[in-house]
């Protein structure tokens, strides 16, 4: 997720490569090399134009707003429009060119243009105060530049509006279908805009415009029921849950499809990335829920109603989820790496509905520390330093209450200490097992080297 680490882990690999004489020293060198030259140098002149293109639109904004009485209706509509078509006009010729950075720039500037010139047509006709249906248009003018021009600057501002009109549209209870369907278009234009078109910023806030869908979805629905905190929480856990799990088994399944059916095409670059994204987030959520399952939950309600399972927010996820961990574990059949991540994110996702089944504490803190204790083995074993934070930091949180709760006593802390060494004993010896087969077993010659001799 970061250069520094990528660095730092390409670094390692090389060294071991080098060792094992599957790259040679100079390679390695000039791989090295080309790295450190690209040290991000080459994306600041873009990123200073970035800002400055947003100060130069607030400052034009600001003019006009300084200037209201004296400029004519007229002069600021038509203003609006030339700076509109001419900001489209210039982006369009630069790509032309072949400079996408500039034209990208611009575009989004036309997209700030657009954002200005409606709340300035609102002021200038004295509209009613509408934030969602203020919100909504933008989007769509955002996502109409996005697509036509592959800005990716637009789609930021189309992503941004997005979430405002799914926080600011009707009250819970009063959303339409046609709202909702609304809505889940969008949802699917920003994720494949985000996939043609890739870059960071897009693919976090399409996944952050995915988790504030569902939990509109999810907020609908228990609105509709009048449902109880305990209601309200199961059908949380359960939805929530299960889209984690499927964020991060995504990913995976997709390799081993690829690697039972060699006919499948490869993915592309877009998607990958996407994938991946999904799966760092899926695994952020997952610590987070499985810290909360112990910690939050009991604390809001005591009862939680099982029931609420079955509702379609909930069901829906948590059976895809079900579905894929299955899947997962017969189709990486003696594939130890891929078993460990659809075991690991199975225990989690026990774990997360853990409280469902039972609210005794010590069940739930069993849970929680044995599928932690799981996430962190599982991001060390696939050395992702970015899972290793989330895991880490969970694993804390789950260990300091842990030691609060039990604390008063000399007997609760002996308990806690030994449940503690043992789980994390087993899971060493476990893991000293896996990899100790894994180093035993002799390595598959290649085919071309089998041809050859």
């Amino acid at each position: 997720m970061f250069d520094w680490a990528y660095r730092k882990r390409l670094k390692d690999d090389l060294e071991d490569w080098v060792a094992k004489g599957w790259v040679s020293s100079s390679g390695a060198a000039s791989i090295l090399r080309e790295q450190e030259q690209e040290d991000g140098r080459s994306r600041l002149p873009m990123a200073l134009a970035g800002i400055g293109m947003i100060c130069v639109a607030l400052a034009l904004f600001a003019f006009i707003a300084a200037n209201w009485a004296a400029i004519p209706k007229t002069a600021k509509l038509i203003g609006i429009a030339v700076l509109l078509v001419a900001s489209h006009l210039v982006a369009a010729r630069a790509a032309a060119k072949g400079r996408k950075g500039i034209a990208d720039l611009l575009t989004g500037f036309a997209t700030l243009v657009f954002v200005g010139g409606m709340a300035l047509v609102g002021q200038i006709f004295h509209l009613p105060e509408d934030w969602a249906g203020g919100a909504f248009l933008v989007c769509m003018g955002a996502l109409a530049a996005a697509w036509l021009a592959g800005s990716r600057a637009s789609l930021t501002v189309a992503a941004i509006a997005a979430l405002t009109w799914q926080f600011s549209r009707a009250d819970l209870g009063e959303s339409t279908a046609v709202q909702d369907l609304i809505g889940l278009a969008v949802l699917i234009a920003v994720f494949m805009h985000a996939i043609f078109a890739p870059a960071r910023l897009s693919r976090w806030l399409a996944i952050a415009l995915l988790w504030a869908t569902f939990g509109r979805w999810l907020a609908e629905t228990a609105d509709v029921r009048s449902a109880d905190d305990g209601f309200v929480l199961a059908m949380s856990l359960a939805g929530a849950g299960g889209l984690a799990a499927l964020m991060v088994l995504i990913d995976p399944i997709a390799d081993l499809c690829v690697k039972w059916n060699s006919e499948l095409p490869a993915r592309s670059h877009g998607r990958w990335l996407m994938s991946r994204s999904l799966q760092d987030a899926g695994f952020l959520v997952l610590n987070g829920l499985v810290v909360a399952a112990l910690i939050v939950v009991p604390e809001i309600a005591s009862d939680i109603d099982a029931a609420a399972i079955w509702t379609i927010p909930a069901f829906v996820p948590l059976a895809a989820a079900v579905v894929l961990l299955v899947a997962g574990l017969l189709l990486s059949y003696k594939t130890a790496k891929a078993q460990a991540l659809f075991g690991a994110t199975g225990l989690a996702l026990f774990a997360v509905m853990m409280p469902v089944v039972t609210s005794n504490t010590l069940f739930l803190a069993v849970a929680s520390m044995t599928a932690l204790v799981g996430l962190c083995a599982l991001a060390t074993w696939f050395n992702n330093r970015y899972w290793m934070l989330c895991s880490y930091l969970g694993l804390t949180a789950v260990a300091l209450w842990l030691l609060q709760v039990t604390i008063g006593t000399l007997l609760g802390q002996s308990v806690f200490f030994l449940v503690a060494g043992l789980l994390l004993l087993g899971v060493a010896l476990w893991l000293a097992r896996v990899f100790r087969t894994g180093k035993a077993s002799p390595p598959v010659e290649p085919d071309e080297r089998r041809a050859a001799s």
